[in-house]
């Protein structure tokens, strides 16, 4: 495909008014493919970012900056149309790829995942997640549209209570002590009890389907109540302008903490290995 029609005209203006577009059938079969393969490796050489994000009735698995060692997400990374649907989305060639993840979510992983922003890069700033299992709608990522023009920082409560789960631990890690007045972050409202008031809008998604978002629209998950595991591999991407927010600074100590050396500073641009840069060819 190319870029035309990877991110064709309708599809940047619904980008620019809602936060969130479906671009179907972005990824072809190899593609997917070579994402399942790489997290069937990865879960087998789990890194030390290696999460069981989960409850005792259901696994949600997830590692994250696995192609350092993933071959399988190295080549997907670099070569799959991620980095040209980020250029489109991000009107910027060349694009930094900032991180590279994939959720597994197993039957019985009933928790929903709350509604929030990601938080940790200040400026341009989007994710592309690949489905690489057909997920219904009422199991799929799903968004409030138009919230990315809303402007603040949102996280929410739940994920600030300090009751020990994995999920709470796994946020604390990297966004801090963000229940604090002085983090800078608002309350996201509670939109799950009055679900009608938002434009909330997600798609049934089929392998190879893509949902590229601004990482500022409010986006949260259904558990997987389905017999089957859904996964999706992920990569979120900047321009050379992004820098590493004040609530980014837990990431340092994060990576630190799983041996991974990042120049980063809160503040200033986005730069090393871990971070690769990617020019993209016209086709």
């Amino acid at each position: 495909m190319t870029a035309s029609t990877l991110f064709p005209p309708d599809a940047a203006a619904a980008y620019e008014r809602d936060g969130a577009i479906c671009l179907r059938g972005a990824f072809s079969a190899d593609w997917v493919e070579l994402a399942c393969q790489g997290i069937e490796r990865n879960i087998a050489q789990p890194s030390p970012l290696f999460r069981n994000l989960g409850t005792p009735d259901g696994g949600f698995l997830s590692d994250m900056w696995g192609r350092r060692y993933i071959p399988e997400f190295e080549r997907f990374c670099m070569e799959s149309p991620a980095a040209a649907i980020a250029a489109q989305a991000l009107r910027s060639n060349p694009v930094r790829l900032v991180q590279d993840t994939w959720f597994n979510k197993l039957p019985g992983a009933s928790a929903r995942t709350p509604w929030h922003h990601d938080t940790a890069v200040a400026g341009p700033f989007c994710s592309i997640w690949v489905a690489l299992d057909p997920t219904p709608r009422n199991a799929s990522l799903e968004f409030v549209a138009g919230s990315h023009r809303w402007g603040g920082t949102l996280m929410p409560r739940s994920y600030f209570s300090g009751d020990g789960d994995a999920a709470e631990r796994f946020y604390t890690e990297f966004h801090g002590d963000a229940g604090r007045e002085e983090s800078g972050f608002g309350q996201v409202p509670d939109i799950e009890a009055d679900r009608g008031a938002y434009d909330i809008i997600g798609w049934q998604l089929e392998p190879g389907d893509c949902v590229l978002f601004d990482a500022r629209t409010l986006h949260g998950a259904p558990g997987n109540h389905l017999e089957r595991p859904l996964r999706r591999f992920v990569t979120r991407w900047i321009t050379e302008e992004s820098v590493l927010s004040p609530h980014g600074r837990d990431v340092i100590g994060a990576l630190a903490a799983a041996g991974l050396h990042a120049d980063l500073e809160v503040g200033k641009p986005i730069r090393g290995p871990l971070f690769p840069v990617i020019t993209v060819t016209p086709r």
